[in-house]
């Protein structure tokens, strides 16, 4: 069992052929309403490859909370211990897309959601699960889980998207890091990612992967494994999501014990088939999906 503490929101996306000027209007071609949050859509990329998991996060008592729950219920996703707060709003986004090359820029309210506490865990689940999926959020209730898991022995993981206050407590605690080129970049300004992998090896991981979009993954383990994978060449429509769904298929790998270099480049696959649609879960694959498109 995978158990995944952290954000979700409800992702409100629009295409459009060029990002507009300020002070000015422009059509969007499509428009999609979805689920999204690091946690929650690693947690259905995993539903999609046959492994069940249970999110732990909070959302309003408002239609987009609502909306949240049920889109995470549809894809298997195990949501009895989501916290839902009266009288409290969700946290949504509005994505807007570029038609051309999928880069996108996201306008995101927080909602007003307390964060998780640690009386709010379920102790016992976490402390029987094979996997705790961390993205920095609810910070109180992430380190007690952490602390649950590194005592029985659960293996931790965590979505480094962007740096948080306070994280550097929670980091000793982590089992396999995998954070963004802007994460990293916060620890070694300036620096080439060959010289921050170590940096991040030096908190206690056992594996850290630094993603950068189009540039592919850089690798290191604290056995000296090293390596660099380039992104794989799809015609990319929306990268919204992409880095959640690589962290899906890292968990995915870790629950098969594969090997580091094929873990990676199963998460790259993954992350490189949803960006071809619009939408964060739209193009989510199965496992036959992901083995087929590797097998090409």
């Amino acid at each position: 069992m995978v158990v995944g503490l952290g954000q979700c929101s409800l992702d409100i996306l629009g295409s459009l052929g060029q990002y507009p000027p300020v002070d000015s209007k422009c059509d969007l071609d499509k428009v999609l309403i979805q689920g999204g949050g690091p946690v929650a859509t690693a947690l259905v990329t995993l539903a999609r490859l046959g492994v069940p998991g249970v999110f732990l996060g909070c959302v309003g008592d408002d239609d987009f909370g609502r909306r949240i729950a049920r889109g995470l219920e549809r894809e298997k996703v195990d949501c009895r211990h989501l916290l839902v707060e009266s009288g409290a709003s969700s946290q949504f986004s509005f994505v807007a897309v570029e038609q051309d090359g999928g880069r996108r820029t996201i306008f995101c309210h927080r909602g007003s959601c307390r964060p998780l506490i640690e009386d709010d865990l379920p102790a016992e689940m976490i402390c029987s699960s094979r996997l705790l999926h961390l993205d920095g959020s609810h910070p109180a209730a992430a380190l007690a889980a952490a602390r649950l898991a590194r005592a029985n022995g659960v293996i931790t993981v965590l979505d480094g998207g962007s740096w948080r206050p306070g994280i550097e407590e929670l980091l000793p605690l982590i089992d396999h890091l995998v954070v963004s080129g802007r994460f990293a970049e916060h620890w070694v300004p300036g620096r080439p990612v060959q010289e921050i992998l170590p940096v991040l090896l030096g908190f206690g991981c056992q594996a850290a992967t630094v993603t950068n979009g189009e540039a592919g993954s850089h690798t290191q383990s604290r056995d000296g494994e090293s390596f660099h994978l380039p992104a794989f060449s799809v015609k990319s429509v929306d990268t919204t999501g992409c880095g959640d769904v690589f962290h899906g298929g890292y968990l995915f790998g870790l629950l098969q014990n594969w090997s580091l270099l094929r873990t990676v480049r199963f998460s790259a696959a993954c992350a490189a088939i949803k960006s071809t649609a619009l939408g964060g879960r739209t193009a989510i694959p199965t496992l036959l999906a992901v083995e087929d498109f590797l097998s090409r």
